[in-house]
């Protein structure tokens, strides 16, 4: 029997911070574990929610935030919550995740429009715990 996991997605903002570029994976997730565990406790606004997005705006204005971002990417059956849990459940099952585990990748991502610059901090925890 084959098991199937879905992605789901975390997107919060990061507020003013130092974006520690040229860092990738477990660097990358050292640096900013404890802001990003911070803002998971303080119960920061969810600015996405749902199914992994793939990150691509391609220079696309309307499809971009200016500022910087955390998106934190697990599998449904390892977080313990589904599309219906209430906001304070899903940031308490991705802090226990980042609290607890190492992500398989950490990376930037940076898009830019005309107007608007979107950093995105990815962690992308896919191992069945």
């Amino acid at each position: 029997m084959e098991l199937h996991f879905e992605d789901l997605a975390l997107t919060i903002r990061a507020g003013q911070m130092y974006v520690p570029f040229g860092l990738k994976d477990e660097a990358l997730f050292l640096t900013v574990r404890s802001h990003l565990i911070e803002l998971l406790c303080t119960r920061s606004e969810i600015f996405y929610f749902g199914m992994a997005p793939d990150n691509t705006a391609d220079g696309q204005d309307e499809l971009l935030q200016d500022g910087v971002f955390y998106r934190i990417i697990g599998y449904e059956k390892n977080l313990g919550i589904d599309l219906e849990n209430s906001a304070e459940e899903i940031l308490s099952a991705f802090h226990y995740l980042v609290d607890n585990f190492v992500p398989r990748w950490s990376t930037l991502f940076v898009e830019e429009g005309k107007a608007k610059k979107q950093i995105t901090i990815e962690l992308l925890y896919q191992e069945v715990f």
